[in-house]
């Protein structure tokens, strides 16, 4: 399985000039391609092919060939994606706006990495005055353009082998450049292990609920909710002031950056929360010896909430909003890559009506506040852990038995919350100890 990890690039003046220059340079490719093939549709009613694009784009730029392929290889990709989307959503449009910067992406071939250093391989087709005025006089315009060999070097500071590494970016990012590359990591194997089922539900609430037959974790998602709603009403201010002012202004180009660096800020935010949240999941299933974990399918629930009639009703204004900032794709997307690398295959299932059948009867009633009651057993469970189960039974057969232990846990514990030795293992080796406070005795 190919994983991707990331370092940040050190700043130099000259490197970081040298990269700003290719980026520039990887944005002209990708603009000319988007122009060339856009002109081709409308004149001839099909898309230039993938070769064709390559074929013309060779010995123009001040790129190594294999990134000015893997370019179009990217503007081939992005194409596909929108053809498939737009089977059921007209408004997604193939790629169309100009970019300024692009990212450099670089293939095996135009990297030659050691132990040290990564070399960047970049040519140059320019000719200097002299050149250009020879070339001139034998008015010998086919013949090609002499090609200079040049590379950037920077330093390795990957913490695996790069050896086998085919594929890599450069990226601007939080004000650095940074080296993103893909790695291959074997998966755990657990065959041998018995099998095993875990059911899992996701929510706002609680961002994650994983129960096996007899042990539940419940993952608290407030801070991710918190996060996303501060970000919205802080965007929906901005803009609203961005309006009362001039376009390009000097206030307008402050509300402006303010706006990204809002988006940033908290798009970290949420990545951090994201990534601890289901590796705490990963960690209690493979404690627990699980080997397949069922999750609700719950894609398109915050869509047409307001156009659509009989979501609109079922759901106020203030609900609309939440399910809009719900997150759970990107949790489900890393959910299911840490869990494909300790060997646990993840499932999804339709999820209707989990947290209103009991586990014990099969009878179907409507959960008050966050536990579910059943009148029939007399039964009282949290209506995630319920729903978690149900999800599993969809799927595969699991035992009915009593709850041994129920786990609520945050995804980051904060420093109040720790005993002083986990406050020492947290704390930094270059943080500078405090000033102890004197207190002054006044004697009679």
């Amino acid at each position: 399985m190919f994983v991707t990890h990331s370092f940040k690039i050190p700043y130099d003046e000259k490197l970081y000039s040298e990269l700003r220059f290719m980026q520039r340079e990887a944005a002209s490719v990708w603009n000319d391609i988007v122009r060339e093939a856009t002109s081709y549709y409308f004149a001839f009613k099909k898309w230039l092919s993938k070769t064709e694009i390559q074929t013309v784009r060779k010995q123009t730029y001040n790129l190594h060939s294999q990134t000015v392929q893997a370019i179009a290889d990217k503007y081939e990709a992005n194409r596909e994606t929108i053809r498939k989307l737009r089977k059921t959503n007209k408004k997604a449009k193939y790629p169309w706006k100009r970019k300024y910067y692009y990212c450099i992406p670089l293939k095996k071939a135009s990297m030659d990495i050691s132990i040290e250093t990564i070399k960047i391989k970049k040519s140059e087709y320019e000719l200097s005055l002299p050149e250009l005025l020879i070339k001139k006089k034998k008015k010998n315009w086919n013949e090609k353009y002499p090609k200079k060999n040049k590379s950037i070097s920077i330093p390795n500071l990957s913490k695996e082998n790069l050896k086998n590494c085919n594929y890599a970016e450069v990226v601007w990012r939080n004000g650095a450049y940074w080296f993103c590359y893909s790695v291959s990591e074997p998966e755990k194997d657990i065959s041998s292990l018995k099998f095993k089922v875990a059911g899992g539900d996701l929510g706002e609430i609680h961002a994650i609920t994983v129960a096996t037959e007899d042990k539940a974790l419940l993952l608290s998602g407030r801070a991710m909710r918190s996060i996303s709603q501060f970000r919205a009403k802080a965007l929906a201010d901005l803009s609203k002031k961005m309006s009362r002012c001039k376009k390009g202004s000097r206030q307008w180009k402050k509300y402006k950056k303010a706006r990204v660096r809002i988006r940033q800020k908290t798009k970290n935010s949420l990545e951090e929360l994201e990534h601890k949240t289901t590796k705490e999941v990963v960690s209690f299933l493979e404690k627990e010896n699980v080997t397949n974990l069922v999750i609700g399918n719950v894609s398109g629930i915050e869509k047409n909430t307001k156009k659509n009639g009989k979501k609109k009703r079922k759901n106020t204004k203030k609900r609309r909003q939440q399910l809009s900032l719900w997150n759970q794709g990107k949790i489900k997307q890393k959910l299911k890559y840490k869990a494909q690398l300790k060997g646990i295959t993840v499932e999804e299932t339709e999820e209707s009506y989990t947290s209103q059948d009991c586990t014990f009867c099969g009878s179907r009633h409507q959960a008050s506040g966050r536990n579910f009651k059943c009148s029939v057993h007399k039964t009282e469970i949290h209506r995630d852990i319920n729903g978690a189960k149900n999800m599993a039974r969809k799927k595969y057969h699991m035992e009915i038995k009593p709850l041994i232990s129920v786990l609520y846990k945050q995804p980051v514990w904060y420093k109040r919350f720790l005993s002083m030795e986990e406050r020492q293992k947290t704390k930094h080796p270059n943080d500078k100890p405090k000033k102890e406070k004197s207190i002054a005795v006044r004697t009679a």
